[in-house]
This record gives C-alpha cells, sequence and structure tokens, in this order.
C-alpha cells in the first residue's frame, strides 16, 4: 500500500515524478507592468520669474524675457505669492507707463530706460559703442535699472498693505550725475505713476492678510481707525470688528483689537462695550503673556451706574475665568441691563408698632403701608446715595499656573526674554538705533547683548536668530516659534 505521506528524505529516481506543464510567460502580468516612462526633463531656468509666471500674468515673450532678468531681495514679504504677483503686476504697468509716457531727449533711442542705460555706460564706465565691454555692461545696467523700478514697486504694494517698513531703493551708481538724470527721467516721473495708480493693486485676500498681520502685529491699527471713522451703528460696528479679529488670528496683539473696540464702543453701546472686553479678557488668557488690561475708570463709570451691576459683571469675569465658557459669559453679559424688581425690606420695628397701635387688625396695616410719609420711614431700597461716588475697580485673576514662555533649556536672563518679548510686539523688526537707546537704558552694550542671545538659540536653531537687515536687527519668525514653550 502507498504511504499517503510523502516523505522529503525519500529521492525518486523511478522517471515517474509529475512534471507541471509550462505554460509559458504570465502574459496578464506583463500586460500590467507599465512602460518605462522617461523621468521628466529639468529646466535649468525654471527658477526664472519671467518663465515661472508666463501663465499665471498672461505674459507675452518680450515681458518673460524681461522678467527673467529680475531677482526679488527676498523677504518675508515678497515670498507671500499673493504679494509677489501685485508687485510683479504693478512692474509690468510702471514699465508700460515709462515706455510710452516719457518721450527720450534723444530720438535715437526707444524708450528713456535705454537712454539712460547708455548715459550711465558713458558716465560710470567710460566704455565706446564699438568696444567689446560695451554690450555687456549695457544689458546690466539696463538690468539694474529694472531691478531698482522693481524695488520701487514692492515699497509701492508694501503702503497699499500697511507695512509701514520699506526696503532698501538706493540706487547703485552714486555718481552726482547719473543720480540727478536718473531721477529726473525715471524716479520722478515714476513716483507719480505709483502713486496715482495704486488703485490698481488688488486688496490682499483672506489668507495674504492672516500671513501679513502674523509678521506685522501692529497692521491692524490702522483698519481698526478706518473702522471708526466710518461709524454708523453698533451691529456693523461688531461684524467689522469681528471680521478684523477673524485676519488676525495668528496675530499675538489680537486680543488688543477687541480691548480698544470696548473703549471706543462704549459711550454708544454698553453691552457691545461688555461683549468685546469678554472677548479681550478670553483672547488675554490664552496668549502667552497676560496683560490684564483694565478699562478707564470714565468708561467703568459709563458702563455701570450701580453697584449692583458692577457686581453682576464681576461675577460674569470670574466664571468666565473658571470654565472659559466665553457664549456663557456673552449670553449672561446681554441681560446685565435688564430691569430688576426692586427688593422692599420692612423695619420689622415698624411693622410691631403698627401691630400695638392698631391692634393687629390687617386692613389699618395695608393702609399704614401705603401711607407715604409711613413708607420713606420704614421701607428702605436698595439703591446707591447719588452723592456717593462708584468706586469701580475690575480685577480677576488668572487661575492658570504661571508658565515658562521659552524653552528652559535655553537658559535665557529676564533681560534676553524682555529683549525677544521687544521684538514680537514691533513685529520682529526693530531699528538699531531704537535697540541701541533701549540697551543703553539697561546699560548694556549692543553688540555683545545680541551676541549672546544668538549663541544661546544657536543649537536649538542651528542659524543666526537675531539678523542684521539694513539698519534693522530682524528675527525669522518660523525661528522665534521653535523657542516658545508650548507645554
Amino acid at each position: 500500500m502507498q504511504n499517503e505521506h510523502h516523505d522529503d528524505s525519500i529521492i525518486d529516481v523511478s522517471g515517474n515524478r509529475d512534471i507541471p506543464i509550462d505554460f509559458g510567460p504570465n502574459l496578464r502580468t506583463e500586460e500590467l507592468i507599465p512602460e518605462n516612462t522617461p523621468p521628466p526633463q529639468y529646466d535649468p531656468e525654471g527658477w526664472k520669474i519671467g518663465k515661472k509666471y508666463i501663465r499665471k500674468l498672461s505674459l507675452n515673450h518680450e515681458q518673460t524675457a524681461m522678467l527673467d532678468r529680475l531677482w526679488f531681495a527676498d523677504n518675508v514679504f515678497n515670498e507671500i505669492e499673493y504679494c509677489r504677483i501685485q508687485i510683479l503686476k504693478q512692474f509690468l504697468r510702471a514699465v508700460e507707463y515709462l515706455h510710452t509716457s516719457c518721450i527720450p531727449v534723444n530720438k535715437s533711442y526707444a524708450t528713456v530706460i535705454e537712454e539712460l542705460s547708455e548715459i550711465i555706460v558713458c558716465l560710470q564706465y567710460n566704455y565706446r559703442k564699438e568696444s567689446l565691454n560695451y554690450r555687456y555692461t549695457y544689458d546690466a545696467v539696463q538690468t539694474e535699472i529694472f531691478n531698482h523700478i522693481l524695488k520701487c514697486c514692492e515699497n509701492n504694494v508694501r503702503e497699499v498693505y500697511g507695512i509701514k517698513r520699506k526696503i532698501n531703493t538706493d540706487f547703485n551708481y552714486p555718481n552726482p550725475d547719473i543720480l540727478h538724470q536718473y531721477n529726473r527721467k525715471i524716479v520722478s516721473k515714476l513716483e507719480v505713476f505709483l502713486t496715482e495708480n495704486q488703485h490698481q493693486i488688488l486688496d490682499a485676500d483672506h489668507r495674504t492678510n492672516i500671513i501679513l498681520n502674523e509678521n506685522n502685529t501692529g497692521r491692524w491699527k490702522t483698519k481698526f481707525e478706518t473702522i471708526k471713522e466710518d461709524y454708523s451703528n453698533s451691529i456693523a460696528f461688531e461684524r467689522e470688528i469681528s471680521r478684523l479679529a477673524e485676519v488676525n488670528i495668528k496675530n499675538p496683539s489680537q486680543d488688543m483689537i477687541f480691548f480698544e473696540a470696548s473703549k471706543f464702543v462704549a459711550k454708544y453701546d454698553k453691552i457691545g462695550a461688555l461683549k468685546f472686553y469678554l472677548h479681550y479678557v478670553d483672547k488675554d488668557l490664552n496668549s502667552s503673556k497676560s496683560d490684564k488690561k483694565q478699562l478707564t475708570k470714565n468708561i467703568q463709570k459709563s458702563l455701570f451706574t450701580t453697584t449692583e451691576q458692577l457686581n453682576d459683571f464681576e461675577k460674569i469675569l470670574n466664571e468666565l475665568m473658571l470654565t472659559r465658557d466665553l457664549a456663557k459669559a456673552l449670553e449672561k453679559s446681554a441681560q446685565l441691563y435688564l430691569p430688576k424688581r426692586k427688593k422692599i425690606v420692612i423695619d420689622p420695628d415698624a411693622v410691631e408698632n403698627v401691630q400695638k397701635q392698631h391692634s393687629g387688625t390687617v386692613a389699618l396695616l395695608e393702609e399704614y403701608l401705603k401711607d407715604d410719609e409711613a413708607e420713606n420711614s420704614s421701607i428702605r431700597t436698595e439703591e446707591p446715595d447719588e452723592e456717593e461716588e462708584l468706586m469701580i475697580n475690575i480685577s480677576y485673576q488668572n487661575t492658570e499656573i504661571k508658565t515658562q514662555k521659552y524653552l528652559e533649556d535655553l537658559k535665557l536672563s529676564d533681560i534676553q526674554q524682555e529683549i525677544l518679548e521687544l521684538f514680537e510686539k514691533q513685529s520682529f523688526n526693530i531699528p538699531q538705533s531704537e535697540m541701541a537707546v533701549f540697551l543703553q537704558s539697561k546699560n548694556l552694550f549692543m553688540g555683545s547683548t545680541i551676541d549672546s542671545i544668538n549663541d544661546l538659540c544657536f543649537e536649538t536653531l542651528d542659524d543666526i536668530l537675531i539678523e542684521e537687515e539694513d539698519e534693522y536687527f530682524t528675527i525669522n519668525t518660523d525661528y522665534y516659534k521653535k523657542l516658545l514653550n508650548n507645554d
């Protein structure tokens, strides 16, 4: 009987071993294997501005070639795609204006830019047209003119978007004759054009505004002033403040929007002022550094006419501290000024005296209570004396344990932390002159103090934190965020 179990130790030499039939290659599998496709070709000129934006800006051949000669001095502002597009559009409009509206004195030149390029080559380099270096130098000078116009356009867009800090637009050629010709032929006319054509720059979209406000923490103030000037009613004001707060969601100064709104609207809408103040408290408690600002006494007096109103609002604040339930606090504040029934307190001694005099009859007691003279002497209402001044002082305590703002491993001193907080308050850009005055008041040397902060942060960032840019000290916001203690 054949053994049903196969033994691997036995070798079959009978020649009767089953051999599987070979049906050839698996055609189905081969069909699924995609053919080798060549990798996409690398474009060595893909980084050029003209090539990059040829479709997005619908550029023609001449515009593409012109933009290919440009380069941006990269910064936080022009690295925002929306801002860069607006700068390039304004640049194209400016160059077109110079080509069509500014007629060169020498008619042999097609444009004033070509004429000025020739002047600079002659005055600065003294090259003749027949020389070998002329054409190369001429193209280089013209490129510098285009890049200078680009910088002027960037400052123009910065101004429209409420960015106070401008980039350096000094021309590369200090020769007085060159500067005179350049200012007369280009700069003076360009300034007029850019001012008159700012309306063609599109307003920043929602996403761009968020980025701009994150890097320029005081930018909201310009828009806030406009909202105040256009005030018509409390509903519209609340809507505009809400929109302003939305685009400042990443701005560490967002809480101040609500605080200033509360101060402004107090004379028009008491409930609105209370709501804005509650918003401020809520944002302030969630910020890395709580300011605990209070409304002025004059504003408080206008908001609370009785001690009871003040006490009720303080209860709302305290509850907000504990629960962080802003919606509930806003709901209660809306009911703060609703009329309440007066609490009547009956003097028991007076009642007892009446009972003795009138033999306890209820009818006579009711007549006594209705009597005006008796009411003045025996009934007291809980209202403050008009001559007594309400000392209103809104105070609240942060129930959270104070946490370290910066990473403990950095071992920053108090003054070093104060310097970093100063950068945060001033949109991470501080004039060197202002920093010098600040450090002098602390009896510190500017160079060694800045270097000490950079040394402590270098291991964490693997780069320099505080850098010099023109006449400013700057901090990269992404680097700054890495220093924060997010626990």
